[in-house]
């Protein structure tokens, strides 16, 4: 995934039950419940595909990168690739979910997605979605062959449960609250690229300058698209993905600030910790203690 991941952070792989071709996954909480056994969700989790679930009946709580969403009948998460997440009482909710790589969605929604994600929000409640398009786009996803003990089987072809996909992704875009929907010019490609390079090398370069010689534009440019699609500038992106990767290692695993710093790219442990002071407030130890979360239920 490009980057360094801490043990007690497990990662999980897209693998699809027999039967199962293609790389979109149309399943029940009931059937990964069914197929991976419970413990399987009681530890954090960084998968390198994104997951997509609606609850319909029941209540419980989970966790993604440091927030803690409340999910009840209707509310929708997405659980993007990378992110770290830890699920609390998966037993007590029931819905339809779809596990998906990037690669099922077409280049040109891949794009807009990919360029948003900074300002789109992974959680919608359900009254955010009460007579939106995004709630009848995922009504027609869902439906696709899914049924409460569904184990992925499929009812119309991958390429048509991609399209609907596709669609129900971009207009859950479109629903996010107002403050998270922020006005921005249409998505430059060179800014597509800005995120993918920064996602795949943060953890050695931390300048403006290595992304801009990287995609042959001037550091100013490259703060003028960043600026244009994310509302902060390149430098900021990055010091935002480096501080996130930081506290994830911080929070879930038990390696020393050393080590940290030198999986970050860091050249001493003072360097990182006045980086990270500087950015977050307080010392990298000092976020560890504060920071212990309380068990999901």
């Amino acid at each position: 995934m490009g980057h360094t991941v801490d043990p007690a952070i497990r990662p999980v792989r897209y693998a699809p039950p027999v039967g199962v071709v293609g790389e979109i996954e149309l399943n029940s909480l009931a059937g990964i419940r069914e197929r991976g056994g419970l413990a399987e969700f009681r530890t954090p989790q960084r998968l390198d595909f994104d997951l997509l679930y609606r609850v319909e009946t029941g209540r419980a709580r989970h966790r993604v990168d440091f927030t803690d969403y409340g999910l009840g009948p209707g509310d929708v998460l997405w659980i993007r690739a990378g992110q770290v997440h830890q699920w609390g009482a998966i037993a007590e909710i029931e819905g339809p979910v779809v596990l998906f790589t990037p690669a099922v969605v077409d280049s040109q929604a891949r794009e807009r997605i990919r360029a948003a994600d900074i300002l789109t929000p992974g959680h919608w409640p359900a009254a955010a979605l009460a007579g939106h398009p995004a709630a009848i786009a995922l009504d027609a996803l869902f439906g696709s062959g899914y049924t409460p003990n569904s184990r992925g089987g499929s009812e119309i072809g991958d390429a048509a449960r991609a399209r609907l996909l596709a669609g129900a992704l971009l207009l859950l875009m479109l629903a996010a609250p107002t403050d998270a929907d922020r006005h921005r010019a249409p998505t430059r490609e060179a800014f597509v690229w800005f995120r993918e390079e920064l996602e795949t090398r943060f953890t050695s370069w931390h300048q403006v300058s290595d992304y801009a010689t990287r995609l042959g534009y001037s550091t100013r440019t490259l703060n003028r698209l960043a600026r244009e699609n994310a509302g902060l500038s390149a430098k900021q992106l990055i010091d935002e993905r480096i501080v996130l990767e930081a506290k994830r290692l911080l929070v879930h695993g038990a390696d020393p600030v050393a080590r940290i710093a030198a999986d970050l790219g860091f050249e001493d442990a003072s360097n990182f910790s006045k980086y990270f002071r500087q950015r977050v407030g307080i010392t990298p130890l000092g976020f560890r203690g504060d920071q212990e979360l309380p068990p999901l239920t």
